[in-house]
């Protein structure tokens, strides 16, 4: 342990002397874009052109107060173009950036609006549903008018090239090991909590969903697919100022949802929070058929309903600081208090694949779910000199609790409906504790006027402590079984540190990283008396280069090396009851596996993006299913394959129809390859996939607007599964009130039951498995927004704190 605090505190050394080198020439400018009756402009375009030929030299969007901010801005003579769709291009007077005016606040930008009578409808800018960049795709939650009363899970269904699989578990072009962040930071859960997690979150609450294929070495390099990074709504302006919402849907069963933000900022200090309660109730249908061609050929033919409820209550609560212009602290509380409760009942019909059956098992099963967080972080952020010398700081604690309850109950009758046997009770009560410490330090150093150095180094420290008791029914009372109890307590120490150059040198702008991460792990099984202990050293190379061709064309290259770790629950050894015929145990000697993304993009216009991409997994981790023939039991583990291939095309294209009418198009076509070889299989599984949305957006008279948003996946494959199709549209309408600080949404969803649901086979061996799960009816939507307060005052700090990766996995 003196070993490594002391390393960290040398990293640390290491940064801090590196300040004093700056050497650079480089300034910033602060912009806002205004309408004709000083209203903010949000989405604009502000671009910093120089007088002597107006070459583009910088450029960013304005924020939602029309606020923009440039910085490493080389010194000379420029102006500043602002362009929106739907307003008259304006230009500023020139200014001149050097050594005496290092940090400019220009004048606001007045944008005229030029509107054309098309049948009384008034055309103004929007920003599209989904966007894409090299590397990243964007969903902007909060422009989409059929979103409201949708969960997360429900808005990744409808991402470019991400599928939801059997288990509700997120893949991104087909492929597992996907990080999920919520505003930067890990939600230390995986598998069925994290699905959890994801159905119980409102859309309401998100502003924006980052889809990134190949980060940098400044994120953690867990998730072998990228990063999916969740951005809540905050507190965007100030003096007081905050958003109410509320919603409430209906499908078999009604759906409730309400919140808001509050922000208060003076020129000392900022304080903002927001809080969210809702209530979703949903049902899930899922058959399963198991054909076991033994001897005595004999079908498992299982129909399943299963009645779920999330009631979910989400909250974060924080205030910055401002000791100077130049350095802020800050603190953030975060978390929710949620439940998920559900009743399943299962009838499997167990005879000859005739159609002849032999015997029926009926199971009701009744779970009680409830988990909980609270996450602490203390920040700091300070500007070190004028020349654009920065360092940040984060110490983060973080608690995870879950609490299981599970009552089981199954007869067996047989042909006739006459009893076999006595019925059989069983009682799961389990509960995870999760702990996680991280500190973590980043350095932006500029070299000169076109290169900088990011640096940084991260520790994070877990331990989580499985418990499970189960008891058995003897008589009219439950007896505890030790056997079939346990105790599993997994503790992991990651050691990170990076660093990246980025250079922007004529037409070229590049960055290139390295990042070192040393893990320790240990898993005790106290049941079994079980402990494994690891340590290894892994390098993450990344690089990200693009060139301006000229003003309309751009092609990039990035490259990054990422690592997908064992889920902590799925390194358990322990044999878990999940129905007389399946079983699950976790796998203590999982490997992680390690993944090769590259991709090349073109640009043109900034909006017509073609992307190609390869890349190559080595050490799979996914699941294996074995079935004893005699005793007609499947048992379900994860295995460590030998590789994953992965060739990807991508194609978005955005397209105004009318002036009133915008199509987002984005097409993708994947080949996956799975080499499933082991100890105990041996199977080549590959399909060419592709995916389809479009996101039509009109805009109508009296400030209203409608969209319709179809997508399509096509039949996929994933491990051992071969999936089929998965499609569905989307409807809605919009329409602002109350001088537009108010909106009205209606939307329909699940529109296309056939197409809303999960359908596929494992067939390989003796194993002859198929699956079909049917997610929720068609729902209907009602939802209202309102803002009030100061309009005019920038916001909320955005912040990522330091505990980010070790969330996804904490569960399994």
């Amino acid at each position: 342990m003196n070993r490594i605090i002391l390393t960290g505190l040398f990293m640390l050394l290491t940064l801090g002397s590196a300040w004093a080198q700056s050497a650079s020439k480089q300034g910033k400018i602060t912009v806002r874009i205004i309408d004709s009756k000083n209203q903010p402009l949000g989405f604009a375009n502000v671009l910093v052109r120089a007088v002597k030929d107006s070459a583009l030299v910088k450029g960013e969007l304005s924020n939602e107060q029309g606020n923009c901010t440039i910085d490493n801005i080389p010194f000379g003579h420029y102006y500043i173009q602002s362009t929106l769709m739907g307003y008259a291009p304006v230009q500023s007077p020139a200014f001149i950036l050097d050594a005496n005016h290092q940090n400019l606040s220009l004048p606001a930008i007045q944008l005229v609006q030029q509107t054309k009578n098309l049948q009384a409808v008034n055309v103004t800018a929007q920003k599209p549903f989904i966007e894409r960049s090299a590397g990243k795709t964007t969903l902007n939650v909060e422009s989409s008018v059929s979103s409201a009363g949708q969960s997360v899970l429900d808005l990744l269904r409808k991402a470019p090239g991400v599928t939801i699989d059997k288990d509700d578990n997120v893949m991104v072009k087909g492929n597992q090991g996907v990080t999920i962040m919520l505003d930067g930071k890990l939600t230390y859960l995986s598998g069925e909590q994290l699905s959890n997690l994801l159905k119980s979150t409102p859309a309401e609450t998100i502003s924006q969903i980052e889809i990134i294929t190949t980060p940098g070495a400044k994120y953690d390099a867990a998730g072998n697919s990228g990063i999916i990074n969740i951005k809540t709504k905050k507190g965007q302006l100030t003096g007081i100022n905050g958003t109410i919402n509320a919603s409430m849907g209906q499908s078999r069963y009604p759906i409730y949802n309400a919140g808001g933000t509050l922000n208060w900022r003076t020129t000392k200090f900022n304080l903002f929070g927001n809080y969210n309660y809702g209530n979703r109730r949903f049902y899930t249908l899922r058959e399963l058929w198991r054909y076991i061609n033994a001897d005595e050929p004999m079908l498992f033919h299982q129909d399943i309903w299963q009645r779920n409820q999330f009631k979910n209550s989400t909250y974060k609560a924080g205030m910055d600081y401002f000791i100077s212009k130049q350095h802020t602290i800050g603190v953030l509380v975060n978390g929710y208090n949620n439940s998920f409760r559900n009743s399943i009942y299962s009838a499997t019909d167990i005879g000859k694949q005739t159609g002849e059956i032999d015997s029926v098992l009926n199971t009701l099963t009744t779970n009680n779910n409830k988990f909980n967080n609270v996450a602490v972080n203390l920040n700091y952020k300070g500007q070190l000199d004028t020349n654009g010398t920065e360092i940040s700081m984060d110490a983060d604690y973080a608690r995870f609790k879950n609490n299981r309850n599970l009552n089981l109950r199954d007869s067996l009758y047989d042909r006739h409906q006459e009893t076999v046997r006595d019925p059989h009770a069983i009682r799961n009560m389990g509960n995870t504790n999760v702990t996680i410490k991280s500190i973590k330090a980043d350095l932006v150093l500029p070299l000169n006027k076109q290169s900088k150095i990011e640096a940084g180094v991260k520790a994070s420290f877990v331990e989580t402590d499985n418990k499970l008791r189960y008891d058995s029914l003897k008589g009219k009372d439950y007896v505890y079984a030790p056997s079939q109890s346990d105790q599993f307590i997994y503790k992991e120490n990651i050691l990170a540190a990076y660093t990246t150059y980025k250079l922007q040198w004529r037409k070229w702008d590049v960055q290139a990283g390295l990042r070192l991460e040393k893990t320790i792990s240990e898993g005790n099984s106290i049941s079994l008396q079980s402990k494994i202990k690891r340590s290894y050293l892994d390098f993450f190379p990344s690089l990200a280069a693009d060139y301006k061709v000229n003003e309309d064309n751009k092609v990039g290259l990035s490259y990054s090396r990422r690592i997908d770790r064992p889920g902590y629950n799925g390194l358990n050894p322990f044999l878990f009851f999940l129905d007389k015929y399946t079983y699950a145990r976790g796998n203590p000697y999982l490997r992680p596996e390690y993944t090769d993304n590259t991709e090349l993009s073109y640009s043109y216009k900034q909006k017509y993006i073609l992307t190609i991409g390869y890349s190559y997994t080595r050490d799979v981790i996914d699941e294996l299913l074995t079935q004893n023939d005699s005793t007609k039991i499947t048992l379900s583990t994860n295995i460590n394959y030998n590789n994953r291939k992965n060739y990807s095309l991508s194609l978005v294209l955005p397209f105004d129809v009318t002036k009133w009418w915008n199509m987002s198009n984005t097409l993708s076509m994947y080949y996956n390859k799975y080499d499933l070889q082991s100890a105990n299989i041996n199977v080549q599984n590959s399909r060419v996939e592709y995916y389809f949305s479009s996101t039509n957006t009109f805009t109508l008279p009296y400030d209203m607007k409608a969209e319709v948003s179809p997508y399509y996946n096509s039949p996929f494959v994933a491990g051992i599964f071969r999936g089929q199709a998965q499609y569905d549209v989307s409807l809605g309408l919009q329409k602002q009130v109350l001088n537009k600080s108010g909106t009205i949404k209606f939307n329909v969803t699940n529109i296309c039951k056939a197409g809303n649901m999960f359908k596929g086979t494992a067939l390989y061996d003796n194993v002859d498995t198929r699956i079909r799960n049917t997610w929720n009816q068609t729902v209907y939507t009602l939802a209202f927004s309102y803002r009030f307060g100061n309009n005019n005052i920038k916001g909320a700090r955005e912040r990522q704190t330091g505990t980010t990766e070790e969330a996804r996995r904490a569960g399994n």
